[in-house]
């Protein structure tokens, strides 16, 4: 029932829709293949399930839509189409650990817990990255006229990563969350 969604969708938004599920995809892909804090992902991650790549894809665009229905915008926002993709991804988890008990790793150092952290927390770790590249948040030498209120791009995706896999959100707070990351503090 749902691919025959995606198709209908596909054939009204084709040329949104398959370059966005290419996309997500790809970088699932890049992201499966990456070392991240010493840890191979593809050690650690079974392949992204692309048919629950292909349901984010759905259900984010059958939101976007929805939204521009009842708003007067001809497109969402990148925020907005960063906090529905992020909303969708969390919902689908296309990450799956390969750790299925802990007799797998005779090697007792493989359950430290920065390995179990991300063994539990892939699809938020991937998610985290794809959300700021979307709304073109990148590390970044300018600063803001205010220093002191101010954080490293570090401490910033560390906390989007946090939030994701702890807290209780909407797409639209996700929404209000990745604006105010282009906010600069005023100068007074």
């Amino acid at each position: 029932m749902r691919v025959c969604g995606l198709r209908a969708l596909q054939k009204t938004r084709g040329h949104v829709i398959t370059p966005f599920a290419d996309m997500l995809k790809s970088e699932a892909r890049l992201f499966y293949n990456r070392t991240v804090c010493g840890h191979v992902i593809s050690d650690i991650a079974h392949l992204p399930n692309e048919v629950l790549i292909d349901d984010v894809v759905l259900n984010t665009m059958s939101d976007l839509d929805r939204v521009m229905a009842y708003h007067p915008v001809e497109t969402p926002t990148r925020y907005k189409f960063a906090a529905y993709t992020g909303f969708w991804w969390q919902r689908s988890k296309p990450f799956s650990c390969k750790l299925h008990d802990y007799t797998t790793f005779q090697d007792n150092e493989l359950l430290d817990p920065l390995f179990m952290d991300m063994c539990k927390s892939l699809n938020e770790l991937f998610i985290t990255d794809v959300m700021l590249s979307l709304i073109r948040r990148c590390p970044t030498r300018d600063v803001c006229a205010d220093q002191n209120k101010t954080f490293k791009y570090i401490d910033l995706k560390d906390s989007l990563h946090y939030f994701l896999k702890y807290r209780h959100y909407t797409a639209q707070g996700l929404e209000l969350f990745l604006k105010g990351l282009d906010t600069c503090p005023l100068v007074t």
